[in-house]
Formats: C-alpha cells, structure tokens, sequence
C-alpha cells in the first residue's frame, strides 16, 4: 500500500511547473533543445518516455536552482552525450564534416550540372556546324 502511495505522489510531481513564469519559459525553451534518449528525434518536451519525465524534471531543478541554460546543457551532454543536443557543437573534423557536408556536396552537384550542360551545348553546335 505505501509503494502504490508513493508511485502516485511521485507520479503526480513529476511535471510540476515552477513557481516563476520566466524560470519554467526557460525551463521549456531548454525541453524543446533537448533530445530524448529514448525517443531518439523526439524533444524531452514532448515525449512521453519515463526517462524523458526524469529530464523535465532535472531540467526544471536545474533552472530552479539558478543553472544557466548553457549549463544544463553542458550537465546533459555530459551525461548522455552530444546526441542529446538538437543543435550540436561543430568541433573537430566531424562537427566541420556535419556543418559543411551538406554545402560541399550541393557546389560539387552545381559543378556537375554545369559541366554536363556546358559539353552538351558544344556537342550540339558541333553537330550544328557540320550539317551546314
């Protein structure tokens, strides 16, 4: 009887929002940044995985106690690692790969396109001037 109690009084604390308007609007920028681990492309904010109640949860000490933003940040990718930020840091050659991948392959496909358009062109005004 008392662990049913206790279940119910943990369950119904688990998503108490804080006493300050500004602390908890912080509170729930910081839940859309972060990832739940679980859920792998899901925000902490919306998933509805237990491990993503105790995030909310943490997040919403963490603002309570006085953390900035950046530091509950740092506090979860510590612990779960930088997957768990929706926007990671560019370090080291897989951050630059990450952030300047995407570019790097649209200017080599705008090359080719430009290439191939350009051949086709003198192939058709070769033939072009050997028929007249």
């Amino acid at each position: 009887m008392k662990a049913l109690l206790l279940s119910l009084v943990i369950a119904l604390a688990a998503d108490v929002p804080l006493d300050d308007p500004a602390e908890e609007a912080r509170a729930q920028a910081l839940m859309r940044e972060l990832r739940c681990v679980a859920c792998e492309n899901e925000p902490v904010s919306q998933s509805a995985a237990p491990i993503a109640e105790d995030m909310r949860t943490r997040i919403r000490e963490m603002v309570g106690e006085g953390s900035t933003d950046q530091q509950v940040r740092d506090w979860f990718e510590s612990r779960y690692g930088e997957f768990v930020l929706f926007r990671p840091k560019g370090r080291g050659i897989s951050g630059t790969i990450l952030w300047l991948g995407p570019f790097l392959l649209l200017a080599i496909g705008a090359s080719i396109g430009f290439l191939t358009a350009r051949r086709k062109r003198a192939d058709a005004s070769q033939i072009e001037s050997e028929d007249v």
